[in-house]
């Protein structure tokens, strides 16, 4: 921040009340009632897993192949 423009730069006035706004907002958000209309689905809503197949079509047969490779990383630090 110190390498922007001063007009540019923010206030410690504007930074605390944004604070003020992003902690009113999640605050919102955590105290919201589910409708008692709304239900976990059944055991015969669930749909079946998909075939290995399904999931070639859906993302490709080289992702699919990259992503079952035991060969490629799966993090650079592990």
């Amino acid at each position: 921040m110190a390498d922007l423009p001063k007009e540019e730069r923010t206030t410690v006035q504007q930074r605390e009340q944004y604070g003020r706004e992003m902690d009113a907002r999640n605050a919102a958000l955590e105290n919201v009632e589910v409708p008692l209309e709304t239900h976990a689905l059944a055991e015969h809503e669930i749909p079946p897993p998909l075939t290995e197949e399904e999931i070639r079509a859906k993302v490709g047969n080289q992702n699919y192949d990259n992503a079952t490779d035991d060969n490629a990383p799966t993090s650079i630090n592990s």
